[in-house]
């Protein structure tokens, strides 16, 4: 069955805040046993007393906390923009660590020299980075807090937007300066060669190909009828921003792939999108209510074993071709690239392979639990006997 999403209620009103430290500490990441998910770390004012508006809260994940760093600690004497933690993750990036960034065009526009302070173990490149030099900030600007650290100030912006919850009026004028300039940007000379008619596949993905099985018949089928293969990893930020600014049709399987509807500002886009499971990502349903458009859930999943996916992001998926999906391609005109009868013995295949990693997972959590026993106990195992 078709889903239209439209949901209303989510803008918050009250206006972001980005107050200043004179002396403030950032802490690096610390991870803890029972606390936040991303661990400990923020920002602490002069005298070493935590600021709350530091903590974050992303409803699935938290990050943030006072810990005692004794006497070691550097000292940078320049202002800094705390955004918090950071990870290549394309999706998490999108929806969990850019909702202190806001502050940042404002900064610049007022001609304030500073440096953006992120936590966490990775470095911003490739897309992540260039999300970064698309809102002025050049990459000698970043700085990786590895160690407790005081600047001469420390600018803590309130979080502007929480994933399933609500956004703000500054995290869309944010994205809408990301989408500005790039769509005026100098890679986007050869526009005519950018299709309007796009499924976006997932096949090129490495963590893809060996835990979604299913999506080689259902990207035929689209190149069948009409649209071009784009493989979004193969893509700069420009040119993703460009095709979801001026695309007409937007087929996409569920995921990271339709966070970047976030930079859409198209309204008459048709877009759809496939589920691989029937776990609901909630993620796109805030996006499409922050840019005022529409889409169509259609759910392309088989799930045979219980459990499995254990996860919306760790698979493994099995797409299918569902009741629903073929009324769908119907509805849509779209013909089938192959009869019934390979159709058939193409998915059985898929089904067999999602089978053996399935198999092939419990055997890794199987042996890893054997791993971590007591040598008496994996002894009582052998033998048959009851273990309390």
């Amino acid at each position: 069955m078709q889903n239209e999403v439209s949901i209303q209620g989510m803008q918050k009103t009250q206006k972001c805040l980005a107050p200043e430290y004179p002396g403030g500490i950032i802490l690096p990441q610390k991870k803890v046993e029972e606390g936040p998910k991303w661990g400990l770390g923020g920002v602490c004012d002069k005298e070493g007393h935590f600021i709350e508006s530091s903590y974050y809260d992303g409803g699935w994940a938290t990050h943030g906390g006072y810990y005692d760093w004794g006497n070691e600690e550097d000292y940078i004497n320049e202002d800094a923009v705390y955004i918090g933690m950071f990870f290549l993750h394309w999706g998490h990036f999108l929806i969990d660590l850019t909702n202190r960034l806001w502050v940042l065009p404002k900064l610049i526009k007022e001609h304030r020299q500073f440096k953006v302070a992120y936590l966490g173990d990775e470095i911003p490149e490739g897309n992540n980075l260039r999300f970064f030099e698309l809102l002025g900030v050049e990459k000698e600007q970043l700085y990786q807090v590895k160690k407790p650290t005081r600047f001469r100030n420390v600018i803590v912006p309130d979080q502007a937007f929480k994933s399933c919850s609500w956004y703000t009026e500054e995290h869309l004028a944010m994205l809408d300066c990301v989408v500005d300039k790039a769509l005026s940007a100098d890679s986007l000379r050869d526009k005519e060669r950018i299709p309007k008619k796009v499924y976006f596949s997932r096949r090129h993905f490495s963590k893809a190909k060996v835990s979604e099985f299913g999506e080689e018949y259902i990207e035929k089928l689209f190149v069948q009828n009409g649209y071009q293969c784009l493989f979004p990893e193969e893509l700069c930020l420009d040119e993703q921003i460009y095709v979801w600014n001026n695309a007409t049709d937007i087929v996409c399987i569920n995921g990271s792939i339709p966070l970047n509807l976030m930079f859409c500002r198209n309204q008459s886009l048709h877009l759809t999108v496939l589920n691989k499971t029937t776990l609901k990502h909630e993620n796109p349903y805030i996006l499409l209510e922050m840019r005022k458009l529409h889409a169509e859930f259609i759910n392309t999943c088989k799930e045979p074993i219980k459990g499995y996916p254990k996860s919306l992001g760790r698979g493994p998926y099995l797409l299918w071709p569902t009741e629903e999906f073929d009324e769908y391609c119907q509805r849509e005109n779209l013909v089938q690239p192959l009869n019934e009868r390979k159709r058939n013995a193409y998915f059985n295949q898929q089904k067999f392979n999602y089978y053996r990693t399935v198999i092939g997972l419990k055997q890794k959590v199987r042996s890893w639990v054997l791993g971590h026993m007591p040598n008496k106990m994996k002894e009582r195992i052998k033998k048959g006997m009851h273990v309390d």
